[in-house]
Formats: structure tokens, sequence, C-alpha cells
């Protein structure tokens, strides 16, 4: 019997790329997308192209729409999970990459860098500036060794996810939940590598989570701190 594998696309208003992205998924894989309250076609024309749509009845954040995807992925039991962010930035040719490293090294995370792939000359500055040095604080309280923390193209180990079902239920970052992510991922003991990806530039729209510096380095910083907080609450409950 072969290996279930499921691609989430997460979208909002991505209906001028949605049906592009999917029609570039390979065969064989179960493709769904986490609509996250769409007042445009997006979840008509993924259902006309064959995903799966599972739809947020109001806009919830790019992050609750991540925890969507785990909890339907724990619920099917898949052996491997692949996220891709719904703004057409990421090749969907690049999943088997992904599929491919996990199995070679055994790891429960591969993380898509952007830093050893490219990235587009037109990245927002916030994230030019920033993604590096926030990149290195949280390699520092995770002890993970990873380039780019805040990409939106990677891919989980499934038995992995269902062990850590209640670290997915304690996870309610709405924006920045990369950096949560990491820090309760870490804490539980799962292990991460990396492979390099291409960025291509939007073919549509803007980045959701805004481009002003401090508004970006600033809504990560506090993700960490309470992240961290409470995974400390956790280990010691007094």
């Amino acid at each position: 019997m072969g290996e279930k594998v499921a691609v989430f696309i997460t979208a909002f208003n991505e209906g001028a790329v949605i049906g592009d992205i999917l029609g570039q998924i390979n065969e064989g894989f179960d493709v769904y997308v986490i609509d996250d309250g769409s007042t445009d076609r997006t979840a008509e024309i993924a259902k006309e192209a064959g995903a799966r749509v599972v739809s947020h009845p109001i806009n919830l954040g790019q992050g609750l729409a991540v925890i969507t995807m785990f909890k339907i992925a724990v619920a099917i039991d898949y052996d491997f999970i692949v996220h891709i962010d719904g703004d057409g930035q990421h090749d969907p040719k690049d999943i088997p990459k992904f599929l491919e490293k996990m199995k070679e090294t055994g790891a429960d995370i591969v993380a898509g860098s952007r830093l050893l792939g490219s990235n587009y000359e037109g990245a927002p500055l916030s994230r030019r500036m920033l993604l590096s040095p926030l990149t290195w604080v949280l390699n520092k309280l995770t002890g993970y060794n990873i380039s780019d923390s805040m990409c939106g193209f990677r891919a989980f180990r499934g038995e992995v996810l269902k062990k850590i079902t209640p670290i997915l239920d304690e996870m309610v970052e709405t924006e920045y939940l990369a950096s949560e992510m990491w820090i309760r991922f870490a804490r539980a003991g799962l292990t991460a590598t990396e492979v390099p990806i291409n960025l291509s530039a939007r073919k549509h729209g803007s980045s959701y989570k805004g481009h002003a510096l401090a508004r970006y380095g600033l809504g990560i910083i506090r993700t960490i701190f309470r992240a961290k907080l409470d995974t400390y609450k956790a280990r010691d409950p007094k």
C-alpha cells in the first residue's frame, strides 16, 4: 500500500491564482484548500479544480488556517503533509523535494528556505531586514539550525503530528504562527531540516501580514515571547 500524502493550501481571497496553483500539483496527492473566509471565488474555483475545500465562515488569520490543516491531517492519518501558501509564490513542482528530503533524513519537519534558494528582489523590506536575525533568535531558543523560519512552504511527518495533538490544541497565534510552531515543536522534540526553494513575485494582491517593519518584527517577537512563556508554564505548572 502506497504512502498517503496530502497537500494543503491555505488561502484568503486568492481566486486569481488558486486555479493555477492547483493545476501544477502532481496527481497522486490528496489536495485540500483551507479557505480562510474568502469573499471572492477562491473556494468555488478550488472545488472546480478538484480540491477538497474546507472553509472558515469568516477570516480567522493564516495561523488558524494552518491549525485547521494540522487537525484535518491528524484526523485522516496521512503519512506526509505538505503546506503551501496560497499566494502563488511557491512552485508546486518543488513538492517532491520535500518528501525526498524527509525520507532521506528521517526529519519530522522539512522547511523551505528562500535564503538557500532564491528570493525575489521585491520582497518586503521588513522580511529582507528581519528574516535572518529573527531566525537566528529562534534557532538559539529551539536548537534548530535552519535559515528561513518564516517560509510558508513546509512538509510534516503525519505520525509525529498525531503524537502531539495536545500541542496543536494549544497553538492559538492567528498571524505569525511559524514562530509559535517552532518553539512548541522543538519543546516536543520534533526534528527539522530544510531544502532550498525559489520564490516568485506575487501575481496578485499583497501580503496580509503587511510590509511595515515595526509591525512585522514586533508581531513575531510578541509571538516568540508568548509561546516561550507558555512552554515554561507547561514545564512548571506551579
